[in-house]
């Protein structure tokens, strides 16, 4: 979906930490950190008052991709279905909704059965810092690829590659994501970063055949927020 337009509701709270992703332009590991906070909590009607405010709901019903995220936004899914309903209610449309998440968490199937939803997953790899246990769950993992999600991988050494066709692709847990679905992308947290180190990202992707996602908005804006 890189270069569509969207609108994105970020969640609060994640159940991994990705640690060792932690560079001089993103101290934390996680690249969205400071984005998904728990000081902000918001009814129903303050985030449609939001939304109105900046006419996203107009965006969306022209098209926008409603982009659920995080943090780990399955976390919250028991309201997000709720917000959902409300959402439809209120507007009388349903837009598309697309989540990104870690892929540890099975979905309602509601999300595709009822709402169409699809999902970008980016399951972690060994280097992202947490234990193999908090990250790579195959029952979450066969869902997404029975369902056709897309698998985005966050690349930082050819080490990566060689765990991805172990775990995803050629693995013993039969979940055998098909490499068309497979996106490499690079291990950045600012423009610089971005520059430095997608050639290598691109290489690797040209060598599985597997596509390549740049991180568009650092590239844009750097490391701005509320963009």
């Amino acid at each position: 979906y890189v270069g569509r337009p969207s609108v994105f509701m970020r969640m609060a709270m994640c159940n991994l930490t990705c640690i060792n992703f932690a560079s001089k332009d993103s101290p934390h590991g996680c690249d969205s950190y400071v984005s998904w906070s728990v000081k902000n909590k918001l009814t129903f009607k303050e985030i449609f008052e939001l939304m109105e405010k900046q006419n996203f709901h107009t965006h969306l019903q022209h098209g926008a991709i409603f982009k659920l995220t995080g943090g780990e936004p399955l976390i919250q899914e028991k309201q997000l279905l709720k917000f959902i309903e409300a959402f439809v209610e209120r507007y009388d449309f349903l837009p598309y909704i697309d989540f990104e998440t870690n892929a540890t968490l099975v979905p309602s199937n509601d999300w595709v059965e009822k709402w169409g939803a699809t999902f970008t997953t980016s399951p972690k790899l060994t280097s992202n810092g947490d234990p193999e246990e908090k990250t790579y769950k195959p029952e979450a993992l066969r869902w997404h690829a029975r369902n056709e999600s897309g698998f985005k991988f966050v690349i930082s050494s050819d080490r990566d590659i060689e765990e991805i066709w172990q775990k995803y692709v050629q693995d013993s847990n039969r979940i055998n994501v098909p490499v068309h679905r497979i996106w490499f992308m690079p291990c950045c947290g600012s423009r610089q970063e971005h520059i430095e180190r997608a050639e290598a990202v691109v290489a690797y992707a040209k060598a599985m055949n597997v596509n390549f996602s740049p991180r568009l908005h650092l590239l844009i804006w750097d490391k701005a927020l509320s963009v």
